[in-house]
């Protein structure tokens, strides 16, 4: 009996880091005309299907090492297997292809801070200065 609890207890606490995930927002460049967005505006724009929301140009960027699952999940509702079928579609088609993958938080921060168009995706806690959400 002992023995099952001391096993109970270990599977809880590894599975603490997964029950307090971190928020995902979107989040542009603090200069950035673009502010307010609901879920719909944000799916089009990283599924390759509005370049712009209200008149203002919008560009998605990726980077390694992002919250790929829960924004995929929670925001566009599609998995990564989904995604990545959706993309494929997009540049077989011509028609486009997957958000522009940068190899840093640090890099996407930068580039949305330098271009009032970029839009990224992050946990909350990673919002800095240079930023603004603009999701949810």
């Amino acid at each position: 009996m002992r023995m099952f609890k001391k096993l109970c207890l270990a599977s809880l606490i590894a599975a603490l880091p997964t029950l307090a995930s971190a928020e995902t927002v979107v989040a542009a460049g603090a200069k950035s005309p673009l502010g307010g967005l609901n879920k719909g505006q944000v799916s089009e724009v990283f599924l390759g299907k509005a370049k712009a929301i209200n008149g203002n140009p919008a560009k998605p960027i990726d980077y390694a090492g992002s919250p790929k699952d829960d924004f995929g999940n929670s925001v566009i509702g599609k998995s990564q297997d989904q995604l990545k079928a959706h993309y494929a579609k997009l540049q077989f088609t011509g028609l486009g292809g997957p958000p522009k993958e940068v190899a840093s938080l640090a890099e996407a921060k930068k580039m949305a801070a330098d271009d009032p168009s970029v839009l990224i995706y992050l946990d909350k806690g990673q919002v800095d200065s240079s930023l603004k959400v603009v999701y949810p």
